[in-house]
């Protein structure tokens, strides 16, 4: 077995671990809230529920209400690389679709774990700011990208930040959708909703 192929393996065994990890701690954030609160509960009870030190839970999380919400830095840098990234025949806002479906699969793609996430967040409105924080960070990061990959100076132009704002919006209108007991797969929802915008787009 050559040493790429182990060197490989290895990586792959720390991502699968780390995306482990990750959603452990996002679990039992999400159980000791329902259990006790928002309010009584401390990053260090997450950590041990989650079975991990607290210096742990600071490598994945900066906070506790980070943990509830489960979007990390890290992967907000790999969602805004992966659009600065062209992709040979793939537009930006199909570069989007790809990057949003990836940021609900696997784990978030669970409809009860969402709904429950989505339970609990709206349980408790002190999560609120955090939760308009989480969201305006992913459009400033997935913005900025789409700026760079475009060649656009910052924040000069509206059509990086149009396109994006466009691209979570139907995202989260397909899942609202879904939620409140509308017909169809989310999946197939977010494509017939993507099409919709490509063609006013044009």
């Amino acid at each position: 077995m050559s040493t790429d192929l182990l060197t490989d393996d290895a990586c792959g065994l720390r991502e699968r671990k780390k995306r482990e990890t990750r959603r452990a701690l996002n679990l039992a954030a999400l159980d000791l809230v329902e259990e006790k609160g928002f309010a009584a509960v401390t990053t260090e009870e997450i950590a041990a529920r989650a079975g991990v030190s607290t210096r742990t839970f600071f490598n994945y999380f900066p906070s506790k209400e980070a943990a509830v919400i489960g979007t990390t830095p890290e992967e907000l840098e790999s969602y805004a690389a992966a659009l600065e990234e062209a992709v040979p025949h793939e537009t930006p806002l199909q570069s989007l679709r790809r990057i949003l479906a990836g940021m609900l699969a696997p784990a978030s793609i669970d409809r009860e774990l969402r709904a429950r996430r989505r339970r609990i967040l709206l349980g408790e409105p002190s999560l609120a700011p955090a939760l308009v924080g989480n969201n305006i960070r992913i459009e400033n990061a997935l913005t900025a990208a789409l700026e760079r990959r475009l060649g656009a100076e910052p924040g000069v132009a509206l059509e990086a930040r149009l396109t994006v704002a466009l691209a979570i919006a139907a995202v989260r209108a397909c899942i609202e959708h879904q939620q409140n007991g509308g017909s169809g797969r989310l999946e197939r929802n977010i494509d017939l909703a993507f099409d919709r915008i490509a063609a006013g787009l044009r």
